[in-house]
């Protein structure tokens, strides 16, 4: 047993390393996802009131109509960006293919956000 035991140590730190490195080699690499929720889009709540101009700056402002409102990131992934407001209430932004929505917890909505191009 005391010869066999050095074998086995090795065999099982070999087996480590190569398998650290297949799972390694693996890994998907990082995409820059979060460039899809950067940038200026409008909504309307209803056909009464005025269009809503939103805004999202590359260091994770949030603006509403050039007016910066303080929020905390809670969520940056992939399909969501959700921000958290000064009263607690979510903002959230979601990506479902190539269209975005704008959900406000305090309206309890979700409104569909078209791209604000410059004239």
């Amino acid at each position: 047993m005391k010869k066999r035991f050095p074998i086995l140590l090795g065999i099982s730190v070999i087996t480590g390393v190569v398998s650290s490195l297949v799972v390694r080699h693996k890994k998907q690499p990082i995409t820059n996802y979060y460039h899809d929720y950067v940038g200026t889009w409008r909504y309307q709540k209803n056909n009464r009131q005025p269009e809503v101009v939103v805004s999202v700056t590359p260091e994770y402002q949030l603006l509403f109509q050039d007016r910066p409102e303080p929020v905390a990131i809670v969520e940056l992934s992939p399909h969501r960006l959700v921000f958290l407001d000064k009263m607690g209430y979510h903002i959230i932004f979601e990506k479902k293919g190539d269209k975005l929505t704008f959900y406000d917890e305090t309206d309890g909505t979700s409104y569909p956000l078209t791209p604000v191009t410059a004239e």
